[in-house]
């Protein structure tokens, strides 16, 4: 018996091909493995460093700003004199001025010594309490100038008074740049939880409600973004005021097109009652924003209940259907062992990799909520309108 092998392409040209598309499928699997972790870092380092700028450093500066006005020791530069045989100091030289006491006291030990020279360096640490540097309009103890001056470069030093204690707040009180922004931290956690407090009582929701539409709403170019960045911040930080329950397939936009939709409660009364059965109020999120979407109520007969959490539905629209739960991956052996159990009707236990569904509609792994009855008044209502 002869056997009919198929023509292979040659031999050169087989094995370029191969190892072309190894090649891809190579760097392919290799951007697939190391991307996550490397865009989780980034954006995890992203998240950070905006949080630490727009808040943690703001909340910092401001409780060096507050010690700072606290324990800030500078007086008018009026109250202090100067002399022309004063020596020149670390780092302000002569431009430094001194009490009017200090000043006739040194005036009466030049006349009364011979040797009429002021040693620098003991001039400036017995008498620092009372040596005063300039800055602005005020004058700031030389303690606290030397101290900041000795950290800081030239360029790098407070013009203003406040900005001296400014400088060794950080260190003479909190020893360390960490423990201040430890305690930044902790501040603004307890600011945060008494805004928090603030808003949800009547007072607080008004005036926030307030302030956005009359200030904020009316502003052309800041009304539209801050809408936008509200949705987003109250979906994610507010407690959600719907309850989804479950996560099932509709037919939308027609018959034979099926979308994810979220089950907020049951039907109106008078729908259902003009339906002839009970009906389901479901939400469907758009994408990649599934915090908006379509509300409408369907017939609960035509809705397939989906082996999904909401997570991972909210990660499919997200996603834009990139990101599809592992239960729920279609292959042919899945696909086929599913229709098989749909047409002979066998049904696994919960544990299986996907439970039957019927009454139509893609295996989605779920099962068809249950088609209720219309009573008989209502079936005979409708026969006699038909008739």
């Amino acid at each position: 018996m002869s056997h009919s092998m198929p023509e292979s392409p040659p031999p050169s040209f087989d094995r370029t091909s191969l190892r072309k598309v190894t090649g891809v499928q190579f760097l392919l699997r290799g951007l697939a493995i190391s991307l996550p972790p490397i865009l989780t870092v980034v954006i995890l380092l992203w998240v950070g460093k905006g949080i630490n700028d727009y808040l943690i450093h703001p909340t910092t500066t401001l409780v060096r700003y507050s010690i700072a006005t606290l324990a800030n020791q500078a007086r008018p530069i009026d109250q202090f004199v100067t002399w022309d045989r004063l020596p020149a100091i670390d780092y302000c030289g002569r431009d430094y001025r001194i009490t009017p006491d200090l000043k006739e006291r040194l005036v009466q030990q030049y006349q009364s010594r011979a040797d009429r020279k002021i040693d620098p360096d003991e001039f400036a640490s017995a008498e620092a309490d009372q040596i005063y540097v300039p800055m602005a309009q005020a004058a700031v103890p030389y303690t606290d100038f030397r101290e900041v001056a000795a950290r800081l470069r030239p360029l790098e030093m407070p013009t203003t008074a406040i900005g001296s204690p400014t400088g060794w707040v950080t260190k003479r009180y909190f020893q360390s740049l960490f423990h201040l922004s430890v305690v930044a931290i902790a501040i603004l956690i307890v600011a945060l939880y008494f805004l928090g407090r603030f808003v949800t009582a009547r007072i607080g929701a008004w005036m926030v409600h307030k302030f956005e539409t009359t200030v904020l709403g009316r502003l052309p170019l800041v009304s539209t973004v801050y809408s936008s960045v509200k949705q987003v911040t109250d979906f994610f930080f507010t407690e959600r005021t719907v309850d989804y329950n479950q996560v099932v397939a509709v037919e939308y936009p027609r018959k034979g097109i099926w979308s994810l939709a979220f089950v907020t409660g049951d039907g109106m009364l008078d729908i259902a009652a003009a339906a002839g059965e009970p009906m389901v109020t479901v939400l469907i999120p758009t994408s990649p924003m599934p915090m908006t979407g379509y509300t409408m109520t369907i017939p609960r007969s035509e809705v397939i209940e989906m082996n999904l959490t909401v997570d991972q539905a909210f990660q499919f629209c997200i996603s834009c259907g990139v990101l599809v739960p592992p239960q729920q991956i279609v292959t042919p052996d899945l696909l086929q062992l599913e229709l098989s159990r749909r047409l002979t009707g066998g049904r696994k236990s919960g544990s299986d990799a996907a439970a039957p569904t019927s009454g139509g509609g893609l295996p989605a792994g779920g099962t068809v909520l249950p088609t209720p009855v219309a009573d008989a008044t209502t079936a005979d209502r409708r026969d006699g309108e038909t008739s």
